[in-house]
């Protein structure tokens, strides 16, 4: 139809007919309709996150942490032996499992065994089983756990507190693939790949002579530090998530969730004890919460930026306190994040356990007088 057929329907539509350029027109809408469609989808992603990759079913989003999956997963198809290092709590053995998920023994055990949690003697026997009568107790062959995880991978953690003693023993096992159980003379062949973790500065200590050079190295084909939660604070989101879907099944609460007011204390919070204190913060949550809603409230003091009072005792401002009374906070606090282990609490403040102990006695002694 010609203009004056279609008489005042057409009059708002007139505009665009008399732009000269009606393609360029149309392109410039097309790109600004593209832009907000990207700038939508952004905010959806920041909404529900979802990572480049997954590893324990948590979407990774930092690239701090996407570093260490992607060398995870580039090591993963080759024997080569790991050693993960990290702070407590970081999620080491989280990434060696992902390793081993992943790698050509998958289909084969995965056995992991904590190092500084043994004495010497029952560690030797756990790793490489033992002989009939070996020692008291003893009534049969037991094979160790090198010998268990046969054609998978074997997890030692904590290996940075292992003694000279089985250092040399572990060593043996890596340079000739072979394990000899306590009580015997003849050796047992074993396939298996190592990977080890330790929070230890294992190059400090073979500076000092705490552990063996030529064992480091045979751990340390190929490192993978796990950076602390502080640095990556991008997955403390979907940490956060996983670990309330966990609470949900565990506990009984199918409609629990995580309330958006929640999101800051998380993301303020330097979370000393790493992802293992971000679990038991969500849990202790979980726990408290009403209507199956976690709010910060709910959360344990220390994230929400206050000072757990002790008892027989007021809080106070910290201008207002002694040099002791901030150290004593401090150790509680740190011993808190790590649900009461002192080995592991030890290590985080960088004093040895006898220094641990003598401090907390001296604050009980403190706290009666």
């Amino acid at each position: 139809m010609d203009i004056d057929s279609w008489g005042q329907e057409i009059a708002k539509d007139l505009p665009y007919f008399h732009i000269a350029d009606i393609q360029g027109k149309i392109r410039a809408l097309t790109n600004q309709l593209r832009e907000r469609e990207l700038e939508l989808d952004r905010r959806q992603t920041q909404m529900e996150p979802t990572g480049r990759s997954r590893v324990a079913s948590v979407e990774v989003r930092s690239r701090e942490f996407q570093r260490v999956v992607d060398l995870a997963e580039r090591v993963a198809k080759f024997d080569s032996s790991v050693l993960i290092t990290g702070e407590t709590g970081v999620g080491k053995e989280v990434v060696a499992r992902h390793i081993h998920k992943l790698s050509l023994r998958c289909d084969a055990p995965f056995v992991a065994v904590n190092c500084g949690a043994l004495p010497e003697s029952l560690l030797e026997s756990t790793l490489f089983g033992h002989k009939a009568g070996a020692f008291t107790g003893a009534t049969k062959d037991q094979p160790g756990l090198f010998e268990e995880a046969g054609k998978g991978t074997i997890f030692l953690d904590e290996v940075g507190d292992t003694t000279p003693a089985m250092q040399l023993k572990l060593l043996r096992v890596l340079q000739e693939r072979e394990i000899m159980r306590v009580g015997e003379t003849r050796p047992h062949k074993v396939d298996v790949r190592v990977i080890s973790a330790t929070n230890r500065d294992l190059q400090q200590a073979v500076g000092d002579n705490s552990f063996r050079e030529d064992l480091y190295y045979r751990l340390r084909v190929v490192e993978i530090h796990v950076p602390p939660l502080r640095n990556r604070k991008d997955d403390i989101l979907p940490l956060a998530r996983h670990f309330v879907k966990k609470c949900a099944a565990h506990m009984g609460l199918p409609a629990l969730r995580l309330d958006a007011t929640s999101l800051d204390c998380l993301l303020e919070y330097s979370w000393p004890g790493n992802v293992r204190e971000l679990e038991n913060a969500v849990e202790h949550a979980a726990v408290f919460c009403q209507d199956s809603v976690i709010l910060p409230k709910y959360f344990p003091a220390r994230i929400l930026g206050k000072r757990e009072p002790q008892e027989g005792r007021k809080d106070t401002d910290l201008s207002r306190c002694s040099l002791a009374d901030v150290e004593r906070d401090h150790i509680q606090r740190v011993l808190s994040a790590v649900d009461g282990n002192r080995t592991e609490a030890a290590k985080i403040l960088g004093i040895g356990e006898a220094t641990l102990y003598r401090r907390l006695r001296e604050a009980q002694h403190d706290d009666m007088s």
